[in-house]
């Protein structure tokens, strides 16, 4: 955990594509920038993973506010609507599989990380991405 590297949404899909590629997944789309839709949809066997993916800090060409990083209240936001997203997303495909990913970063995990071990309980796998692509499964 390198807690001087904020990564972006962007960054963090490009990382955690990496990871699902090495794996054994395949990828069968990605949303990057401010386009909508399912973050990473990603097949393997029989299995489809969707994932919701969020950032530390805003990328470079994001409309909104440029911080170095976000905050707790934002970092909490975020993690409020992936969860919202990914409900919505499991009433509407009941048969995939759910994922939250964030990268692995202290002040993320400060803010929220007490509160991910709960989402398996919904049924969402949850996902710390490092800087050097390696990823951790909760």
């Amino acid at each position: 955990m390198d807690n001087n590297i904020k990564l972006t949404e962007d960054e963090t899909i490009l990382l955690l594509i990496g990871h699902l590629t090495k794996t054994g997944w395949n990828i069968d789309s990605h949303c990057l920038g401010q386009t909508r839709g399912c973050d990473i949809v990603a097949t393997q066997n029989e299995t489809k993973l969707l994932i919701e993916v969020k950032g530390a800090r805003a990328g470079d060409n994001s409309p909104t506010k440029k911080r170095k990083h976000f905050d707790s209240g934002q970092i909490k936001t975020h993690f409020g609507k992936a969860i919202v997203k990914i409900l919505d997303d499991k009433f509407l495909n009941p048969n995939c599989t759910f994922a939250i990913a964030h990268p692995d970063d202290l002040n993320i995990r400060k803010s929220i990380g007490h509160l991910t071990p709960f989402l398996k309980s919904m049924g969402i796998r949850h996902f710390w991405v490092s800087q050097d692509g390696s990823v951790i499964e909760e």
